[in-house]
């Protein structure tokens, strides 16, 4: 059976790496003969290549593998939005943005953070207030967090707990940049989901540090995401470049929420704005939900243990100290282990990786991005360095020209002013691939709300 108005195609096999094919008629299957001789009555459309080449049988175990623990693996988990179209959105797509605060809201939260004394500000440029090491500071960010943004997200959730709250951070600089990653596992996967509440207290765009997700990605990469970064290497660590390109900006007005599945991969570019980026950020789940804890051993051959936790974990045990636990060959104290497993070693290849976001509908390059990033860090869209950078702009503005009169032909000529860049003052003289290889940036995002 085919739709009444299709047209009959039939593909006939030429030589090892070509494929001919052919219009037919309606009878054509029930009359051709059943050899390898080309149709003679057919009319030819179009020659197609195509390599065939055998996969061998490890290779077909390894691509099977690696399908079963992503998108084979797909569960019905209880639904955390009240308005069920809402509800779909966040399951197709992997996040949703709705209209949270107001004005007064928004100045009120960034008066309060910047009333605060930090002292857990580094020289990465992005950081967190869960890194702070005063417990006052946490406690005090907590509760400030949950009691403005949990009564105005009251009308949208179903059944839902908060379990993890701070600001999120970044200062001007091209040091900065985000890649692409997923968030740890707070809750079984199988069952429930923990999403990310995120609010920009200020207008955000692709300049000053706006968030960016890759539509449909919490429904390709299914392990758990243990802590902690960078020594807990996740399956995405070795492909941030190959991610990048596909990551969706969503520009945002302040008081807006991105409400994104934890396992959504997302990514922010740098701020070449100048100013800093203030925004919020906080942790929810079903409220039936357990929370656990998926830390990698700091052993030869790892292990994943699963803890389980409250919501008292969080503001103790942040990413740095997790992380300097693990360096000391040290696990976290006083938590109840519910199991342990050997970690997955699965890896993917560029073409893999990408054919698992692409297969999602929407999903295309972001080639505006890309050209961007490559001029801020001196290379071309295809990773190899500029020769040179210009940095003086001709100034043309008719309103700041000067007319020089000429005594020999009495003509103007209009003076022209260089200007420096505004981004010359963060050009490092390293290449992009040098200070930004998928082990620098992992390094240095430590200071991140609970990334992997």
């Amino acid at each position: 059976l085919v739709h009444k108005n299709a047209e009959l195609v039939f593909y006939h096999k030429s030589d090892p790496h070509h494929f001919e094919k052919y219009k037919v008629k309606d009878d054509f299957f029930l009359t051709f003969p059943n050899t390898d001789q080309a149709p003679e009555d057919a009319v030819r459309i179009e020659t197609i290549e195509q390599s065939a080449e055998k996969i061998k049988i490890e290779d077909f175990i390894h691509k099977m593998e690696t399908l079963s623990n992503t998108t084979f693996k797909q569960t019905a988990v209880q639904a955390l939005f009240l308005d069920k179209l809402t509800q779909k959105k966040f399951e197709d797509d992997g996040y949703v943005k709705i209209k949270l605060l107001d004005e007064k809201e928004v100045e009120d939260l960034k008066a309060y953070y910047q009333s605060l004394h930090h002292d857990h500000i580094g020289e990465y440029g992005f950081h967190i207030s869960l890194e702070n090491k005063s417990p006052e500071y946490i406690n005090g960010v907590f509760n400030k967090l949950f009691s403005t943004l949990l009564p105005k997200l009251d009308p949208f959730l179903l059944n839902y707990k908060a379990f993890t709250a701070s600001f999120v951070i970044k200062e001007a600089g091209l040091q900065n940049i985000v890649p692409p990653h997923q968030d740890w596992s707070f809750v079984d996967e199988d069952q429930f989901c923990s999403a990310t509440v995120w609010i920009p207290l200020m207008d955000v765009n692709k300049n000053n540090g706006a968030l960016g997700v890759i539509k449909g990605s919490h429904k390709k990469f299914n392990l758990p995401r243990p802590s902690p970064s960078p020594q807990a290497k996740s399956i995405l660590s070795d492909h941030v470049f190959t991610l990048f390109p596909f990551v969706e900006i969503i520009e945002m007005r302040a008081g807006e929420a991105l409400i994104f599945n934890n396992k959504t991969i997302h990514a922010s570019p740098p701020n070449v704005s100048g100013i800093t980026r203030i925004a919020t950020g906080i942790g929810i789940t079903q409220k039936n939900a357990p929370l656990l804890h998926y830390y990698q051993t700091p052993e030869k051959d790892p292990k994943i243990e699963i803890y389980e936790v409250d919501e008292n974990f969080f503001p103790k045990y942040n990413n740095s100290i997790l992380s300097a636990l693990y360096d000391r060959g040290e696990k976290p104290r006083g938590l109840k282990r519910i199991s342990t497993y050997n970690k997955k070693s699965i890896t993917y290849t560029k073409q893999e990786i990408t054919d698992l976001v692409c297969a999602t509908p929407g999903v295309k390059m972001n080639q505006d991005l890309m050209r961007e990033l490559a001029d801020f860090y001196q290379h071309n869209m295809d990773g190899t360095k500029k020769e040179q950078l210009t940095l003086n702009h001709t100034i043309m503005d008719k309103s700041n020209q000067t007319q020089v009169k000429s005594n020999d032909n009495n003509t103007s000529t209009e003076k022209k002013e260089t200007v420096q860049h505004p981004i010359a003052a963060h050009v490092d003289n390293r290449t992009f691939f040098q200070k930004y290889t998928p082990a620098n940036i992992l390094a240095e995002i430590k200071y991140r709300l609970k990334k992997n």
